[in-house]
């Protein structure tokens, strides 16, 4: 990072001569990707502009423009929020993912030309991390998107690469995605490398039903740890 990139961001965002609702609004998404921001909080004007030295019209721009993307919600008579969990969403998007990395993962298995040493050498760094004692959730989670994201680019479909990313554009995805909550637990890195070694043997041996499966079973592991994570959180 520059110094002048440091210094703007030591700034108060009223003193800096960037675009001051974005620049807001990429905070406030931080903040709510981080967990300081709970769903369900209340972000009050007031107190957001006096927090980021701003005006209450930008507070409003950069929460309408949160809002248009999933991350604030906002009520009527009461304000804006953090918007909560859609839960069953997560879990039917779960599902749909679930479908296309199949897809994916078929079609590589049948592909002469599929990138067989780049998801090798991706899943061995899955499992190298595993077994590392200072990974941190987020590192791993990279690693495995990295790796999903190779086998829908070299799937073959057109259509799949678009599909799959404009689903990790819907804000409970982002933020499921953003705290790495399918792998808070070390159990479940050691799991998801298992899956994807799975995926890998499948594909490298060209069986495509066991490739296919191997990516749904993946997928619904994640699901299920996910699952676990946001009913801990209720019952808490």
């Amino acid at each position: 990072m520059s110094s002048n990139a440091a210094s703007d961001e030591a700034l108060p965002l009223g003193k800096t001569a960037k675009s001051l609702p974005e620049l807001l609004a990429e905070r406030i998404l931080e903040a709510i990707m981080a967990g300081r921001l709970e769903p369900g909080h209340r972000l009050k004007e007031l107190a957001l502009a006096r927090e980021h030295a701003v005006s209450r019209a930008t507070v409003r721009e950069a929460l309408i423009a949160l809002s248009k993307r999933g991350y604030v919600e906002q009520i009527p008579r009461f304000g804006a929020r953090v918007a909560p969990f859609a839960k069953e969403d997560v879990f039917d998007l779960y599902e749909i993912r679930a479908a296309l990395l199949a897809i994916a993962a078929r079609r590589c298995a049948l592909a002469p030309d599929a990138p067989r040493q780049a998801l090798a050498a991706l899943v061995s760094e899955m499992e190298a991390l595993v077994a590392a004692p200072d990974t941190d959730p987020m590192t791993f989670s990279e690693r495995s998107i990295a790796a999903q994201a190779l086998l829908v680019g070299a799937s073959g479909n057109r259509r799949l690469p678009a599909l799959y990313e404009h689903l990790s554009t819907i804000g409970t995805w982002r933020l499921i995605r953003g705290r790495a909550t399918s792998f808070l637990r070390a159990s479940r890195w050691r799991e998801s490398a298992t899956d994807w070694r799975q995926i890998e043997t499948a594909i490298r041996l060209g069986d495509a039903d066991a490739a296919e499966a191997a990516a749904q079973r993946l997928m619904a592991h994640s699901a299920a740890a996910v699952r676990a994570e946001l009913q801990g959180s209720s019952a808490e």
